[in-house]
């Protein structure tokens, strides 16, 4: 009898145990050596932490910026605790690259081995119009008409200084890291991409602004939104990396080309200077009649769509558009943009 009496004490504290654990869940520790921006309470006004210009800036960036991590009194008010933890604590490897009483260095701000949380918001069109409407400027400015550029033969090789895109976007001094640019999806391929020796040179592209040295010439404190609305173009999103590597339909295209350098980019890229979001650019930023009705390339483009409907239309070897695109593009099908 009592040994039936413990059992159904043993199995009644065990559905008790149950329920209430089920209740109360148990929580894990917090991993502090992480600091994530989407945490409620770091969800602040970015100047609540961020000290802009940081006292290294004139080292570390030439001109002033947020050049290094948040004082130890950004964080010490909610995080104590942490900070006391242990000879070691795990909330100082946020920052410091040596965990101890002595270990001031800090790593490199930002730290590219680390996810970013935020997306750069830059509205193309806006600068486009506020620099179109700068006509003070004693060098020529943006424009957004078909302009004539037959300039006489000894200027030919002569770069205009535009003031417009090249604020921002340069000629990089080494290659970056490219790849194509796949074609839209209702594409097929048409034929087999081979192995293909082109190798395109660093004038071909330009580099994208990397930090806050262009914006900070106008927006530092002028003209808004300042150094202290980080939020105007700063959307904070889930972790991720942000590619390095440039992908192009056209892999063959020289920025720098004679024919092409001496050109305000406005004349090509048209539709990047009418959106307010890149990520809504989701076809190529230069359409294609751009260069298949200029006296430069509109024969070469109608000869190679010529050549890629007979191939197929004769049942041969599938033409492979080369003029622009490298095998790895060449050989989709040809899209309704190019057949119009």
């Amino acid at each position: 009898m009592k040994h039936n009496l413990l059992q159904v004490f043993i199995t009644k504290s065990a559905i008790v145990l149950l329920i209430i654990i089920s209740l109360f869940p148990i929580v894990p520790a917090k991993d502090y050596s992480n600091f994530s921006h989407r945490t409620k309470e770091h969800r602040k006004n970015c100047n609540s932490c961020h000290q802009i210009p940081t006292p290294n800036w004139a080292s570390a960036r030439k001109y002033p910026d947020v050049a290094d991590y948040p004082g130890h009194a950004s964080c010490i008010n909610c995080h104590r605790a942490q900070f006391f933890d242990g000879p070691k604590p795990s909330i100082c490897t946020i920052c410091h690259v040596v965990v101890s009483p002595r270990g001031k260095a800090r790593f490199k701000f930002p730290l590219d081995k680390r996810k970013g949380e935020f997306e750069t918001i830059f509205p193309h069109n806006l600068h486009q119009d506020i620099i179109a409407l700068n006509t003070k400027q004693p060098i020529a400015i943006a424009h957004f008409v078909n302009a004539s550029f037959n300039l006489d033969d000894e200027k030919k090789d002569e770069k205009p200084k535009f003031n417009n895109c090249a604020i921002c976007h340069v000629t990089p001094e080494i290659l970056p890291k490219t790849k194509p640019r796949k074609p839209e999806r209702f594409l097929n391929l048409v034929a087999s991409a081979h192995s293909d020796p082109f190798k395109p040179q660093a004038e071909f592209f330009k580099n994208s602004p990397q930090n806050h040295a262009s914006c900070f010439n106008c927006h530092y404190q002028g003209q808004r939104p300042t150094r202290t609305e980080c939020a105007s173009c700063h959307r904070l999103t889930g972790e991720h990396f942000d590619s390095k590597t440039i992908s192009r339909y056209s892999l063959k295209f020289n920025h720098e080309d004679k024919n092409h350098r001496n050109k305000d980019c406005t004349t090509c890229h048209i539709r990047i200077t009418q959106v307010s979001d890149l990520r809504l650019l989701t076809d190529a930023d230069v359409p294609i009649l751009t260069c298949s009705t200029s006296s430069c390339h509109a024969n070469q483009l109608k000869d190679e769509l010529t050549r890629r409907s007979e191939s197929l239309a004769k049942k041969e070897a599938v033409f492979e558009c080369a003029y622009c695109h490298t095998s790895p593009i060449g050989n989709y099908q040809v899209p309704p943009s190019h057949e119009k």
